[in-house]
């Protein structure tokens, strides 16, 4: 009958295997079944003026403070949309567009950054795990040809123990870390609706 150690060990290789052979055949780091786009434009977002390559918002203090509320993923969108509107009401009715869309502008940029963070995090998360992929598939080597020599020397039947215990730890972090992927991968579209979101709001009170 199989060790309990290795039917875990194979079950385990099996993960990642899979995992090393589907990133690597594509040639990225991208894990995530969300199709990886690097930068989000006004367009994506807004029917409003495009506002790539405006940075005058960084000069309105207003503009500037406002910006990390509306961004924050601790504040509701609902609390969002009270600052925005509190923000359009104390414009100039003629200059109301004009401040929104430096608003906007900000707030595209500042989420573009932020989500950029995300996304390199994510990548590198992925790029350890091909690091332990190969490490784990490396110690499966080493423990066939433990388990050949086992059978008739004894320091290698002690090695081969200590080799799988090692080999199964290993098989277990990375797949308990393999199975928060998902939700990692769930924080660029959140971004992505929050700033749906706040442009939608922000337009609501733009004239033209």
């Amino acid at each position: 009958m199989p060790h309990p150690h290795s039917i875990i060990g194979l079950v385990g290789l099996a993960v990642v295997a899979a995992t090393v052979l589907g990133t690597e055949a594509k040639g990225q780091e991208w894990p995530c079944v969300q199709r990886k786009v690097a930068t989000l434009t006004s367009a994506q977002f807004w029917d409003g003026p495009q506002v790539e390559g405006l940075t005058q918002w960084h000069d309105n203090e207003a503009i500037a403070k406002l910006i990390p509320v509306l961004t924050s993923r601790r504040v509701t969108v609902e609390e969002a949309a009270a600052a925005i509107d509190q923000f359009a009401a104390a414009q100039p009715q003629q200059k109301r567009d004009e401040a929104l869309k430096l608003l906007f502008a900000g707030v595209l940029q500042t989420v573009n950054n932020d989500r950029n963070v995300v996304i390199n995090g994510i990548e590198r998360f992925q790029q350890r795990q091909r690091a332990r992929a190969h490490e784990i598939e490396r110690q499966g080597v080493e423990m066939h040809q433990l388990k050949e020599r086992a059978a008739t020397d004894e320091a290698a039947r002690a090695a081969l123990r200590v080799a799988e215990d090692k080999y199964n730890w290993d098989v277990r972090v990375f797949t308990e870390r393999q199975q928060s992927l998902p939700l990692a991968c769930e924080v660029p579209t959140l971004i992505e609706q929050r700033l749906f979101a706040l442009g939608r709001e922000i337009r609501t009170h733009m004239q033209d």
